[in-house]
C-alpha cells in the first residue's frame, strides 16, 4: 500500500491508497505508532485513495483510536470513498472516530486556536 505523511500543526497526515486489509495493516501500524511514539496529538488517516478496506485494518483503527484517546490524542478519517464509506458505517466506526470531508476540515475540528 503506498503510503505518504506529512505533519500539519502537529498533526501527522497519513496518505493512503489501495487496499487497506490485512497486507497493508503493518506499514500503516507502523505510522501510526511512531506518532504516538513522538507525542503526535492528532492522526489523521486520509482515505481518499483506498479502494478496499477489511476487518484487519478496521481492528486497527480501534485500536488506535483507544490508544489515542487513552493519551488525550485524536484520530480522525477522511475522504473515504463510498464503498469504503459503506463498510466505515456498517462497521460503526462513525460512532468511534470523526469522519471529516477534507483534511481542512480535520485540522479545523482539532486545532487549539492561539492563546
Amino acid at each position: 500500500m503506498p503510503l505518504s505523511t506529512r505533519t500539519v500543526h502537529n498533526a501527522l497526515i497519513l496518505d493512503l491508497s489501495g487496499r487497506f486489509d490485512a497486507a497493508a495493516k503493518h506499514e500503516v501500524q507502523q505510522a501510526i505508532e511512531q506518532a504516538l511514539a513522538s507525542g503526535t496529538s492528532h492522526v489523521i488517516l486520509n482515505l481518499v485513495g483506498v479502494s478496499l478496506i477489511d476487518s484487519a485494518a478496521l481492528g486497527l483503527l480501534v485500536i488506535s483510536h483507544r490508544k489515542f484517546k487513552d493519551r488525550g490524542a485524536t484520530v480522525s478519517l477522511v475522504n473515504p470513498k463510498p464503498e469504503v464509506r459503506l463498510i466505515l458505517d456498517m462497521a460503526a466506526m462513525p460512532k468511534l472516530i470523526p469522519s471529516y470531508n477534507s483534511v481542512e476540515e480535520a485540522l479545523a475540528a482539532h486545532t487549539k486556536p492561539p492563546d
